[in-house]
C-alpha cells in the first residue's frame, strides 16, 4: 500500500511539472527599456537577456518600438510588442519563430496606444482589448497601458471582470484613455449549471451561486462552515465541533426514511464520493446550489436531495500571478455555554442530603450513615472541574499558495494548501495537506484539452468524544470532590472505587482516557480528471470528460490497560487495539454533444450525452487484546486476536441525458431536460428509470408596457418549473437475499455452514421526488437591489423502509417502497448595494421557510419510531412533520398529599415524585393512569425559518464584514439531561438540582422531584420538560481588513491584512452550548435536534493576510 501511494505521488508531481513546464516556456521575467528603437533592436535586446533566438523572413525590421518593462514575463512582452504589428510567433525549443499574421494590409492599419483606468484613476492591470470581429487583441500592462495595431476605422472592445465592458469607435484616433466603471449589474454573471454554464439572466431553474472570494476570510477549514447562512433554501448545521467533521446539509428539507439526505457533490463536472468536507476551500472559484427539478434533473437518480456544483480555480491568460494567503488564530471556549454542573462543595452537600433523606424515607440503613467523603461539604472549594480538564485553548492555522496565469496556448492554476486545527478537546485535532493543478491547453482554434490532479492528505486525531456517556459526557458526570491525581501527584488508575461507599459508579480516570488513548485516522484521496473540447462547426461542440476519485483510509486505535473502561467500569483492564483500512475507486466517463445557435430573434441550445460511472470499495479490519503490557501497541504483540474481517462492495450506473433550450427575443425562455439512469442497485426489471423536467421563463421587463417603470425596476422575470428526480442511495445489495456464515450441529459435531440473513426484493425501485417551483426575480435601480423569490412544493414517494411480514417467513420484515412525504416552502434572497462611491455598503439577506408532512407509511402502521420511553425520541407519523419528539407532557411535581391524591399517577408515583399529564388511555380517553398511552407529540425539531444576513462595508482601504445566521422556531430535546438530571446519586448533576423536592415543608421550585429510590425513573424518560425552543441568532463572523497601498513595483501588486472573529456569540433560550445540535451528522430525521453532548464549537480569533505578487 505504501509503495502504491508513493507511485501515485510520483505520477502526480511528474504530471505537475510537465504541465507547468509547458506553460513556463515563456514565463521567464525580464527587464527591458527601449526608447524609439526598432523591431530589430527589440529582438537583439531579448536575445541578450534570454537564451532565445528569433527566426523570421520578410519582416519590416525598421518598425519603431518603444517599451519599458520591469520583471514582466517574456510572453507578455512579446504579445505587447508583436500583436499590434500583426506578427504571430510560436516557440520551438529555444527558437522563437515569427511570421506575418493573416489580415489587413499595413496601409489599412494603425497603431493605437493608451491607458485603461478605473473611476478613481487607478490603472487596471490585465484589461482585455480586442478589435471587434477579429481575434486581434492585447492586454494592459502593470501601468494600465496598451498598444494594439487595428484597422483604421475599427471598433475596440474593452473588458475586465467586475467592470462594465465598452465598445469604442476609434475613427482614426492614435491614442485613447479609457475609464471603466464598476459593473453593478448582476444579470450578465455566468453561473455554473448542470453540464455547462448559463447567464443568470437566462436561468429558468432555481439556482443560487456564491463566489468563493467572498468567503475567503472565514477562519474555518470546511466548506460547509463557509457556506452557512449564505444560500436560501439550504440548511447547514454544525452538529459537532470535532475538527474536520460535523457539517450537514439539507436542501429544501430533503428527507428519507432510511437513506441519506445529503446532496450530490459535483467538482468540475465530476460527481465525487470523497465528500464535501475533504476539499480545500482555497482551491474553489465558485459554488452553485441546484435546488429545483429543472436545475437538477440532468443528474437524475442522484439529484433527489439537491446538487452542489463546485468549480475550482483555473488559469487565465496574462502574467503569472502568485497569491499567498495565511491565517493564524486561537480557539477558545471561554464565555461559551456549558453544562452548569455542581462544584465539589455543592455536590458534597447534595450527596450528604440525599443520604440523609434516604435514611429518613427508610431507603438506607441508618447505621450506614453518610460516607466520610461527603460528611463535611465545607471542606471543599470548587474541586475538580472535569470538563475544563478535558479542554484547552488551541491554535488554528491555514496557509495556501496559488500561482496562475497563461497565454493563448496554455493556462494553469496551482494551489498548495496546509490547514491545521488543534482541538479544544485535548488529544484531538485535524490536518489537511492539499494540492490542485488545473491545466488547459488550446491546441488550435477548435480543440482544447484540460488536465487536473488533486491529491489530499487528511490526518484526524480525535477521540470518541460525542454521544451519551462518551468521554465528554461521562467526564462531566464524574465526582468533583475527587482529584485525578493521588497524593504523590501521579495520575490515579480509576475513580470512585466501589469500596468507597459513595454510591458513584467506579470508572476510568478521565484524564488518562483523554490523554492515553489513541485514535489516528489517515485518509489519502486523489481526484483527477481530463477533458477534450472540440468546436466542430456552426455551433456544434463535442466534449469528452473522464475522471477518477480514489481513496485510501487507515485507522489505528490503541487503549492501554490504564485507560481501559468507561463510566461504569474501572481499569486496570485489558489493553486493546484495532487496525482498519479501506480503499475505493470510482471512475466516470462522459461524452457530450452540444449545439448553440442564434437565428435572428431565436436562440436554440441542445445537449445530448452519455455517462457511465463505476464504484468499488474493499476493506479489512483486525482487532486484538490480551497484550502482555502497555509498551507495544501493535496487534502482532496481542496474545489473543479477537476478530478479523474483510469485504468488498461495488456499484455501477449508466445514463443517457439530453437538454433542449429555446429563447425568443431574449425574453421568452423554455428548457426541457431528461435523464435515463440504469443502476446495479435495483432488481431485474427495475434497473432503469426516467427523470424529466421542463421549465419556462418570461422576462417581463423587456415588454414595451414595462418601459415606463424601467428606471425604478429594470428587471422582472417569472420562472416556473416541474420535474422528477430520484434517490438511489438504498445500499448496494438491498434488493438481494444475503447469507452469512453459521455453525450447525451435524453428526454430533459443530460444522460450518451458511444461513439466510435477509430476504431479497427484486421489485425495489427508486425513491422519487416530483417537484414544482415558481419564482420571480426583481432588479431595482439598475440592479442595485436584486430580489429572488421561490415557492416550491415537492412530493417524495416510494420511500424505502422495512415492511412487516409474517414470522412464518422466518423474518420479521422485508425492505420495500412504501412511504410518501410532502415538503413545501418559500425562499427569499435579497442582494443590495446600499451605498456606492468612496463609502460602500452591501447587504445580502436570505430567508428560508420549509415545511413538511408525512403522508403515508406502511399499511401496517401509521408511524415509525418514538415507541420507547427512553432514547427513542423522534417519530415519523402520518399527518405530522418529519422527526417530531415523542414523550410525556411534564406537569411538575406532586408537591403535597392533596395533589398526590387528586392527580393521575404512575405506578411508581409518590409524594415528591414527577407528575405527568394524563393524555390518553387504552380507549383513547384519559383514564387517570400515567403509562405509555399518555406519550404524545412534545416537540418539532424542524425550524420555521432559517436566515443569514451579510453586511459588507468599504471605505478607502478599509473593509468590514459581518455575518449573522440563525433560525426561528424548531425545538431541541436535551437528551443529556438523562444524565445531568439523574437523581439516583450516581452522577454529578446540574446546579438546579439544589432546588429539588425534599419534603412538603421544603418542596423546592416545583420542577425537580425528589431523590427517593424507586421513583426517579419516570423523570428520566422523554418528557416535555426537557424540550427547548431552538430559536437563535449567531454572529458567525466579523472581519476587519485593510488593503495596504503600494506604489507600482515589480514585486507586490496588492496586499491585504485582516482580523477575523468566528462564532462570536449566540443568543438562545437553550442553556446548552449548541442550538444546531443533533444526534446524527446528516440532519436525518432520527436523532434530529437531540443533544446527547457533543464536541464544543469554539470561538475563534485570528489574523490573516492575502498578498498578490
Amino acid at each position: 500500500m505504501q509503495f502504491r501511494k508513493k507511485q501515485i505521488l510520483l505520477i502526480i508531481f511528474f504530471f505537475f511539472f510537465i504541465c507547468n513546464g509547458l506553460f513556463a516556456q515563456l514565463s521567464q521575467k525580464i527587464d527591458i527599456r527601449l526608447e524609439k528603437g526598432t523591431i530589430k533592436s527589440f529582438f537583439t535586446a531579448i536575445e541578450s537577456k534570454t537564451d532565445y533566438t528569433f527566426m523570421y523572413n520578410n519582416l519590416e525590421l525598421t518598425t519603431p518600438v518603444t517599451i519599458t518593462a520591469k520583471q514582466i514575463e517574456l510572453s507578455t512582452v512579446l504579445e505587447h510588442v508583436l500583436s499590434p504589428l500583426n506578427i504571430e510567433y510560436e516557440v520551438s525549443g529555444k527558437r522563437i519563430i515569427l511570421k506575418k499574421a493573416k489580415g489587413l494590409s499595413e496601409n489599412n492599419k494603425t497603431v493605437i496606444v493608451g491607458t485603461v483606468t478605473d473611476e478613481r484613476g487607478e490603472p487596471i492591470i490585465g484589461a482585455n482589448l480586442v478589435e471587434k470581429g477579429t481575434t486581434n487583441g492585447t492586454i494592459t500592462d502593470y501601468n494600465g497601458q496598451f498598444s494594439i495595431s487595428v484597422a483604421k476605422n475599427a471598433v475596440l472592445q474593452v473588458s475586465y471582470i467586475g467592470y462594465i465592458a465598452q465598445e469604442l469607435a476609434l475613427k482614426n484616433k492614435k491614442s485613447i484613455n479609457i475609464v471603466l466603471k464598476e459593473d453593478l449589474k448582476m444579470l450578465e454573471e455566468v453561473v455554473v449549471v448542470s453540464y455547462g454554464t448559463q447567464k443568470k439572466r437566462d436561468m429558468t431553474g432555481s439556482i443560487s451561486s456564491v463566489k468563493a472570494d467572498a468567503l475567503s476570510d472565514l477562519p474555518v477549514g470546511q466548506i460547509g462552515q463557509k457556506l452557512q447562512g449564505q444560500v436560501a433554501g439550504v440548511q447547514i448545521n454544525q452538529s459537532t465541533g470535532i475538527p474536520g467533521q460535523g457539517m450537514a446539509f439539507r436542501i429544501r428539507g430533503a428527507v428519507s426514511i432510511n437513506n441519506s439526505s445529503q446532496p450530490l457533490i459535483v467538482v468540475d463536472g465530476f460527481p465525487i464520493s470523497t465528500g464535501l468536507n475533504n476539499i480545500n476551500p482555497d482551491e474553489i472559484e465558485s459554488f452553485s446550489v441546484l435546488k429545483d427539478a429543472a436545475a437538477t434533473a440532468l443528474y437524475g437518480s442522484r439529484a433527489g436531495n439537491g446538487v452542489i456544483l463546485i468549480t475550482t480555480k483555473r488559469g487565465k491568460q496574462g502574467k503569472l500571478n502568485v497569491q499567498v494567503q495565511a491565517n493564524l488564530g486561537v480557539q477558545t471556549l471561554n464565555g461559551l455555554n456549558d453544562m452548569d454542573v455542581m462544584n465539589a462543595r455543592e455536590f458534597a452537600q447534595f450527596k450528604k442530603e440525599s443520604f440523609e433523606d434516604a435514611i429518613k424515607w427508610g431507603k438506607r440503613e441508618e447505621s450506614l450513615g453518610v460516607p466520610t467523603q461527603y460528611q463535611n461539604p465545607n471542606q471543599y472549594g470548587e474541586g475538580t472541574d472535569w470538563y475544563k480538564l478535558m479542554t484547552q485553548n488551541a491554535l488554528i492555522q491555514n496557509y495556501s499558495i496559488n500561482f496562475a496565469g497563461g497565454n493563448k496556448a496554455a493556462t494553469t492554476s496551482n494551489t498548495i494548501g496546509y490547514f491545521k486545527q488543534d482541538g479544544v478537546v485535548k488529544n484531538s485535532g485535524f490536518e489537511r495537506i492539499s494540492f490542485r493543478s488545473n491545466n488547459d491547453f488550446q491546441l488550435n482554434d477548435r480543440v482544447k484539452i484540460g488536465l487536473s490532479v488533486s491529491p489530499i492528505l487528511q490526518l484526524f486525531h480525535n477521540q470518541g468524544t460525542d454521544g451519551n456517556r462518551a468521554i465528554l459526557s461521562a467526564s462531566m458526570l464524574a465526582d468533583p470532590t475527587e482529584s485525578p491525581y493521588d497524593e504523590n501527584g501521579n495520575l490515579k488508575i480509576s475513580l470512585s472505587p466501589s469500596s468507597s461507599g459513595t454510591g458513584m459508579f467506579s470508572q476510568v480516570n478521565w484524564v488518562r482516557a483523554i490523554t492515553e488513548r489513541k485514535d489516528n485516522y489517515n485518509i489519502l484521496t486523489l481526484l483527477a480528471n481530463a477533458f477534450i473540447d472540440i468546436d466542430i462547426w456552426g455551433g456544434i461542440k463535442y466534449k469528452m470528460q473522464t475522471g477518477i476519485d480514489t481513496e485510501w483510509r487507515k485507522q489505528r486505535t490503541w487503549t492501554p490497560s490504564t485507560a481501559a473502561g468507561d463510566w461504569i467500569s474501572a481499569p486496570p483492564g485489558k489493553a486493546s487495539a484495532n487496525y482498519n483500512n479501506a480503499n475505493y475507486y470510482t471512475w466516470n466517463v462522459e461524452n457530450m454533444l452540444t449545439f448553440d445557435k442564434t437565428f435572428g430573434n431565436h436562440t436554440v441550445g441542445a445537449l445530448i450525452g452519455y455517462s457511465a460511472q463505476k464504484y468499488r470499495r474493499e476493506f479489512a479490519n483486525i482487532s486484538g487484546s490480551e497484550f502482555p503490557d502497555d509498551e507495544i501497541e501493535w496487534i502482532t504483540s496481542a496474545l489473543t486476536t479477537r476478530q478479523g474481517n474483510t469485504g468488498m462492495e461495488d456499484w455501477t450506473i449508466a445514463s443517457l441525458l439530453a437538454r433542449i433550450s429555446y429563447k425568443f427575443k431574449d425574453k421568452y425562455l423554455l428548457q426541457a431536460n431528461i435523464r435515463r439512469d440504469g443502476s446495479s442497485r435495483f432488481g431485474s426489471g427495475h434497473k432503469w428509470a426516467n427523470f424529466p423536467s421542463a421549465s419556462a421563463g418570461w422576462i417581463i421587463s423587456e415588454e414595451p408596457f414595462m418601459e415606463s417603470s424601467r428606471e425604478l425596476m429594470n428587471y422582472l422575470k417569472l420562472r416556473v418549473s416541474y420535474g422528477i428526480t430520484g434517490n438511489y442511495n438504498i445500499g448496494n445489495y438491498t434488493h438481494l437475499a444475503t447469507v452469512a456464515s453459521a455453525n450447525y450441529p451435524f453428526g454430533g459435531e459443530v460444522s460450518p455452514g451458511k444461513t439466510l440473513t435477509q430476504i431479497g426484493n427484486q421489485k425495489l425501485s427508486w425513491e422519487e421526488n416530483s417537484q414544482f417551483d415558481i419564482g420571480v426575480d426583481f432588479g431595482f435601480l439598475n440592479d442595485r437591489i436584486f430580489l429572488m423569490y421561490d415557492f416550491y412544493t415537492k412530493k417524495t414517494k416510494s420511500l424505502l423502509n422495512n415492511l412487516e411480514i409474517p414470522w412464518t417467513s422466518g423474518f420479521s420484515s422485508v425492505m420495500s417502497n412504501m412511504g410518501k412525504i410532502k415538503s413545501w416552502g418559500h425562499e427569499i434572497s435579497i442582494e443590495s448595494r446600499n451605498l456606492v462611491g468612496e463609502f460602500q455598503w452591501k447587504t445580502n439577506l436570505n430567508l428560508t421557510f420549509n415545511r413538511n408532512k408525512v403522508l403515508q407509511l406502511s399499511a401496517m402502521s401509521d408511524h415509525i419510531g418514538g415507541d420507547s420511553e427512553f432514547y427513542n425520541w423522534n417519530r415519523l407519523e402520518v399527518g405530522q412533520p418529519v422527526g417530531i419528539f415523542m414523550g410525556y407532557v411534564f406537569d411538575g411535581v406532586y408537591m403535597n398529599k392533596s395533589e398526590f391524591d387528586s392527580q393521575p399517577k404512575h405506578s411508581t408515583s409518590q409524594i415528591g415524585s414527577v407528575r405527568m399529564k394524563d393524555i390518553s388511555g387504552p380507549t383513547g380517553v384519559p383514564d387517570g393512569i400515567i403509562d405509555m398511552n399518555d406519550r404524545t407529540k412534545i416537540g418539532d425539531p424542524n425550524p420555521d425559518m432559517i436566515f443569514g444576513i451579510t453586511n459588507e462595508f468599504k471605505w478607502k482601504n478599509f473593509d468590514l464584514s459581518l455575518l449573522l445566521t440563525g433560525q426561528l422556531g424548531g425545538d431541541i430535546f436535551a437528551g443529556c439531561y438523562e444524565n445531568t438530571l439523574n437523581l439516583d446519586g450516581v452522577f454529578n448533576v446540574l446546579k438546579t438540582v439544589k432546588n429539588r423536592w425534599r419534603s412538603e415543608e421544603n418542596p423546592g421550585n416545583g420542577l425537580i422531584p425528589s431523590t427517593m429510590a424507586g421513583t426517579t425513573e419516570l423523570y428520566r424518560s422523554n418528557h416535555s420538560g426537557w424540550v427547548y425552543d431552538a430559536t437563535h441568532l449567531s454572529l458567525k463572523n466579523l472581519t476587519l481588513g485593510y488593503t495596504i497601498p503600494f506604489k507600482s513595483n515589480k514585486y507586490i501588486s496588492n496586499a491585504r491584512i485582516y482580523f477575523s472573529a468566528q462564532q462570536l456569540f449566540t443568543i438562545c433560550s437553550y442553556p446548552g452550548p449548541n442550538p444546531q445540535v443533533s444526534d446524527n451528522n446528516e440532519l436525518g430525521w432520527n436523532g434530529m435536534g437531540v443533544d446527547r453532548t457533543t464536541y464544543p464549537i469554539p470561538r475563534t480569533f485570528s489574523v490573516g493576510c492575502s498578498i498578490n505578487f
